[in-house]
């Protein structure tokens, strides 16, 4: 049964994803450029794909795109080689570390030898540094493919530094994952379960792990990337709109960063640490509270069995309150000194064009792929974007380490550790707004 998302969209949007995305797969299918199929969508904004006659002057040209990550073994390795016989470029992967991307980049840039395509992965706006306007790339901007809400956010004094495009395969989203074998084997209330009630909160969210916790001392209730929870009260410690930070410290943030202080402090969790992803795969972890690339038959659960794997979304705050949806802030640019900046213009467009993925075997399941098209129907502005601590420390010196102090200290240390932050928060804002290519 595909997941229900009515707790997380209207019913307008509703009928548009299902215009949007042909039932999601269940109906109409197309065959993309890539030679597979793609199920979700026939063509997502009826996007064209742009004529390779207009491009002949690129032909015979080469572009670098620096990334962590192997086409050869993930889903973009079909669409790459199809993009070259497409338009007659080749395209060199730069393998460059993802713990150290900015600073490899800078150090390629000032030896002349710059990558052309960036992968932004919620390292805005640290990435500026290393990054040209997207003008270099005579995109067309107005195209129905892209996000404009995230366009939005990427703009920094008049310039587009990143984009995405609607549907995109890549696109970031949090959700909440559960060993559905460990569940039901013993009994225990599913999310999926509390959903159809139209009861999963919060409230709901402790019940399964506690329940998974009473096992036994071999078990862990849950495994949770702080952030993405924190989401669900509609901010993140900096909230970005139009290329302008602020301070998103708010009540509600408090009291969802108390929910994971009692957490930890009832064992529910050991801490918020990757141990425990890891331990999901081993049937002793029975919630994990992550980001969407676990739907992916390459993603985190990758040697788990399949059928054995639950998925629904966020929890909502409480029972009068919806939560938000979170998501990194994930998108693709054009480097400093790039050699071949209209290349990765035209390279960009094609490569986050979900129609030319095979989508169906992208994904652990159908019920994945479905599940995955609804969450990240919803546009930039109708979500909550959290960023690597590591892009704010670059800038400001400030880790958010008290964050993660927060979450592993008690429920009454909370408020204290966050009145004492505040003042840190708002000078941050001050430098991240005074950030400048």
């Amino acid at each position: 049964m595909v997941v229900q998302v009515k707790k997380l969209i209207s019913l307008a949007l509703v009928v548009l994803i299902l215009l949007a995305f042909a039932g999601c797969g269940n109906s109409t299918e197309s065959k993309n450029e890539s030679g597979g199929e793609n199920k979700n969508n026939s063509n997502v904004n009826n996007v064209e794909a742009l004529d390779p006659s207009k491009y002949e002057h690129l032909r015979g040209t080469k572009l670098k795109f620096a990334t962590w990550k192997n086409p050869e073994v993930d889903e973009d390795g079909p669409v790459i080689k199809a993009f070259e016989e497409t338009y007659g470029i080749d395209v060199d992967i730069v393998t460059v570390a993802q713990n150290t991307y900015i600073r490899d980049i800078a150090g390629k840039i000032t030896a002349d030898d710059a990558p052309d395509v960036f992968f932004s992965n919620g390292d805005f706006p640290a990435c500026l540094s290393v990054l040209q306007s997207i003008d270099a790339g005579k995109i067309d901007l107005n195209d129905s493919i892209w996000d404009q809400d995230f366009i939005k956010a990427a703009t920094v004094d008049g310039k587009v530094y990143l984009l995405n495009t609607v549907g995109n395969i890549w696109n970031e989203v949090d959700c909440v994952f559960y060993n559905k074998n460990l569940l039901e084997n013993n009994n225990i209330t599913t999310p999926q379960e509390y959903l159809d009630a139209d009861k999963w909160n919060l409230d709901a969210l402790k019940k399964v792990m506690t329940d998974v916790k009473s096992l036994g001392s071999d078990y862990c209730g849950g495994y949770i990337l702080p952030e993405s929870l924190l989401g669900i009260s509609g901010t993140q410690v900096y909230n970005l709109k139009d290329g302008k930070f602020s301070n998103g410290i708010t009540d509600k943030y408090t009291r969802v960063l108390q929910f994971l202080a009692e957490c930890k402090t009832n064992g529910l969790v050991d801490g918020y640490s990757n141990i425990n992803r890891d331990e999901f795969i081993d049937g002793k972890v029975g919630i994990a509270v992550t980001n969407a690339y676990g739907l992916k038959k390459t993603g985190y659960w990758m040697n788990m069995d399949p059928s054995s794997i639950g998925f629904v979304p966020l929890p909502d705050f409480d029972a009068q309150t919806k939560g938000a949806q979170t998501s990194l802030f994930r998108g693709w640019g054009i480097c400093k000194g790039a050699k071949n900046p209209e290349a990765a213009g035209l390279f960009l467009r094609y490569y986050l064009d979900v129609n030319n993925y095979d989508t169906s075997s992208a994904f652990i399941s159908e019920d994945a792929e479905a599940f995955f098209f609804q969450l990240t129907a919803l546009d930039s502005a109708n979500k909550v974007h959290s960023f690597y601590a590591e892009a704010i420390h670059s800038i400001t010196g400030d880790a958010m380490g008290n964050i993660v102090t927060a979450a592993s200290s008690t429920p009454a240390q909370v408020s204290q550790i966050l009145s004492s932050y505040a003042n840190i928060v708002n000078s941050n804002v001050e430098k991240l707004n005074s950030t400048k290519p």
